[in-house]
């Protein structure tokens, strides 16, 4: 590759990051609604040209918005790794998946979810990222645990499911209570991990 490529290519790589930041920032910032190309050029300060010829739709833009969240801002995909030395405790894991929940990268897949709900185009940008979000999410967990362990598939599902929806429960106003929920699950998630596996096919 000639030396003057390089630097071409690098240039459009950082311009691409760019505008995936700064669409991440309106979506946090102002919601889906309010996250318009023109909003996106602005805020990344890049001609409208230069915006389209990387993401030639808006849908395009907002389904590459999801994949960056799940390569590079969920935490839980970066620290349950395969060299990863000792199994987390099941209160780890609680703990993780309910930051995680919170996080600015939840808060933006989110926005972008719900408006798929009635955009077609977004749905369709949407759909072929949605199976392989739910499973690197749950493999990055499960592994946090032992996948050796046989309850971890469904202990796990159990844990963001119910983590999940008492976040979104008190997504407009913060609910007395949540964090007994939590602190209840862990001590069930403690039991159901741990009790007579002869009834793991109950699970």
């Amino acid at each position: 590759m000639s030396t003057s490529r390089r630097p071409q290519q690098e240039r459009s790589v950082a311009t691409r990051e760019r505008l995936l930041e700064a669409a991440f920032t309106c979506l946090l910032e102002g919601g889906y609604g309010a996250t318009t190309v023109g909003h996106v050029q602005q805020q990344a300060g890049v001609a409208r040209g230069t915006l389209l010829h990387h993401f030639p739709t808006r849908s395009a833009l907002m389904g590459a918005v999801v994949e960056d969240v799940v390569e590079r801002r969920l935490e839980l995909l970066t620290t349950a790794r395969d060299d990863d030395p000792a199994p987390a405790s099941w209160d780890d894991v609680v703990d993780l998946v309910w930051r995680e929940l919170q996080s600015p990268a939840f808060a933006v897949a989110l926005e972008l979810w719900v408006a798929a709900r009635t955009d077609d185009d977004l749905r369709a940008a949407l759909l072929p990222l949605q199976e392989r979000i739910y499973r690197t999410v749950h493999r990055g967990v499960t592994r946090l645990v032992g996948a050796d362990h046989p309850r971890s598939p469904m202990l796990v599902q159990f844990t963001i499911d119910l983590l999940t929806g008492a976040h979104l429960a008190g997504i407009l106003s913060p609910r007395a209570g949540t964090s007994d929920v939590v602190d209840a699950w862990k001590v069930a998630l403690r039991e159901l991990a741990t009790s007579d596996q002869s009834d793991v096919r109950r699970l």
